[in-house]
């Protein structure tokens, strides 16, 4: 038979775990946060609806306790339990689902809509097929139809298959999509710098938006010069040996606030010559070779060209590598050199993003596990 101080312990080891598991996104937002987008809310089904978070149609806002508020499946049943919501047409009144404007047959209830109108939520409103009149997007029922100058018509960013006789997404260049994706919400300059796609599509694609700014189409990432090599990474946390190379290839990049995308693309020059500067190819010089600009100098990041010699800039000190003659930065003993920066080693890992929130309420309970210990956690 274990102790109490055991049990007590060994409670607190897995709350501990369920914290980590459970931590929140900082950018997204719980149910009842303001909002722009449906991405930005956090938890299964939640949307961004009136500029709030909450729940779609035929879901409920249901309060599990006092700080915590999930969507769950509505009530659809006449005199079923309800918080907030039931599943369209009924309403919840009173804690109990009801038919509210409407005709119950054969136990349903039935709210019946005039000609051209359907029902969304509790309300009948207009639909609207390709080139009908309309007031607002919702009107337009087709895939891919919007409403612009008061007719539904094909969204920006796609066409019309007069053939078949509905609108598709196109890309940019004209070609065909490959298949629907999503950006990533990260507002993180670390995570943007560090990777090479921020949104669902393989390599080699991006993500093409239409509408809202998260969601759209994958269509194919071309490079300005030949075609890409993609069995090379421009992540910069990649292996040297999986890394784009840089005497013969460059990591091309598409990017937009807080997104991007890179591809491992062939430069116009090849060796001896393979720097393309200012229209002319020139080579790529390390430490101690001749020179004619700082760009030649491994780029220029860590060198100059100083009196038509790569040299180590100021803050650099010459390192002999595996591979030739080059400069590294100068760091402390608690730093790494990390191309042109110092990172701490704690930085090399990055640091977790937890909901001040804590909507599951964790943070109360290891409060209070601590306190039969006698110290509060993070003391």
């Amino acid at each position: 038979m274990h102790s109490p101080f055991i049990r007590l312990l060994f409670l607190f080891l897995i709350i501990d775990r369920l914290a980590e598991a459970f931590d929140v996104p900082c950018a997204q937002k719980l149910i009842g946060s303001d909002c722009l987008f449906d991405e930005e809310c956090y938890g299964m089904n939640s949307v961004c609806r009136n500029s709030r978070c909450t729940c779609p149609t035929n879901f409920e806002e249901y309060d599990i306790d006092e700080r915590t508020t999930v969507c769950r499946l509505a009530p659809a049943k006449i005199g079923d339990s309800c918080q907030r919501d039931c599943k369209p047409p009924l309403l919840c009144r009173d804690g109990k689902c009801e038919c509210w404007g409407g005709s119950i047959v054969d136990g349903k209830c039935v709210v019946p809509c005039p000609a051209g109108q359907q029902l969304y939520g509790v309300e009948c409103t207009r639909v609207a097929h390709y080139m009908q009149p309309c007031e607002k997007d919702s009107q337009c029922v087709d895939p891919f139809n919007s409403c612009i100058a008061g007719t539904c018509q094909c969204a920006p960013g796609t066409t019309r298959d007069t053939v078949r006789g509905f609108c598709y997404a196109v890309c940019p260049d004209g070609m065909h999509p490959r298949q629907t994706c999503r950006r990533l919400f990260i507002n993180d300059i670390d995570m943007l710098e560090n990777a090479a796609n921020t949104d669902s599509c393989p390599l080699g694609y991006r993500c093409v938006t239409y509408g809202s700014p998260y969601v759209g189409h994958c269509c194919r990432l071309r490079c300005p010069y030949g075609e890409p090599d993609l069995s090379q990474s421009c992540d910069a946390g990649a292996s040297p040996d999986s890394k784009c190379r840089p005497l013969t290839h460059f990591c091309f990049t598409v990017s937009e606030p807080g997104w991007k995308s890179s591809l491992c693309c062939p430069r116009p020059c090849r060796d001896p010559t393979p720097l393309y500067v200012n229209g002319q190819c020139l080579s790529i010089a390390h430490r101690g070779d001749p020179c004619q600009i700082d760009q030649q100098c491994e780029g220029g990041i860590t060198m100059s060209c100083n009196l038509g010699t790569c040299q180590c800039k100021l803050g650099y000190h010459e390192n002999n590598d595996e591979r030739f003659p080059t400069c590294t930065k100068d760091c402390t003993l608690e730093e790494v050199a990390s191309n042109d920066r110092c990172l701490a080693k704690d930085q090399l890992l990055g640091v977790r993003c937890t909901n001040p929130d804590d909507p599951l309420s964790i943070g109360s309970i290891l409060d209070r596990v601590g306190d039969i210990f006698g110290n509060k956690r993070g003391k």
